[in-house]
């Protein structure tokens, strides 16, 4: 399997939820240990978290050069920082992305023909978590400058890899309620 870095964006306000994402609970580890944990176990070294400021962070941690841009900085910031020439880019609130996908988005990636590769449920491209090229950080910046800083227009302009994805949804994006976390915590027990 090819070497990649990992970025987990960690930089948004998570009002929505009332506190931080990261520091949510699954039994006795935080998503961002449960997260951490399954990017070593895929054989990732080199981890970057993007915008989170907790004081203990055990890995690199880069603060978006675009502030305020939503998850396309964070994203922009994280390739610039990468070592490796992929990253997979995952979310804060996604710790139950199961690992086995993980494994075939990276193989994916690897055996594809385009610098991006990303989940589709049902028809939508989920472009979270996904693997992104460390070249299109170029275009990211170009982005970043204008006024319709999205993800999706990176994919539409790099092309991509699309890996079909039929679990639970809510696995693959994350939750952003107190609602979507109770159902994390419910699917917790079918995952962990």
């Amino acid at each position: 399997m090819m070497k990649v870095s990992a970025v987990i964006l960690a930089g948004g306000k998570s009002s929505r939820m009332g506190q931080k994402k990261a520091k949510l609970l699954l039994g006795e580890e935080s998503f961002m240990d449960v997260i951490i944990r399954k990017l070593r176990t895929l054989g990732i070294e080199d981890i970057i978290i993007s915008g989170y400021d907790a004081a203990d962070a055990r890995y690199p941690v880069v603060n978006d050069i675009y502030p305020n841009k939503g998850p396309l900085a964070g994203i922009h910031a994280g390739l610039l920082a990468a070592e490796c020439d992929s990253v997979l880019v995952i979310t804060e609130d996604a710790p139950l992305v199961p690992e086995d996908f993980l494994r075939l988005m990276l193989k994916t990636h690897e055996e594809g023909d385009a610098p991006v590769t990303v989940a589709v449920c049902g028809e939508r491209i989920q472009h979270l978590p996904g693997v992104y090229d460390k070249k299109l950080a170029p275009l990211c910046e170009e982005l970043l400058q204008g006024e319709k800083a999205r993800i999706m227009t990176v994919i539409d302009r790099a092309g991509c890899n699309k890996l079909a994805y039929a679990g639970e949804e809510l696995l693959l994006k994350g939750c952003n309620t107190p609602e979507e976390y109770a159902r994390v915590l419910e699917l917790t027990k079918n995952v962990l």
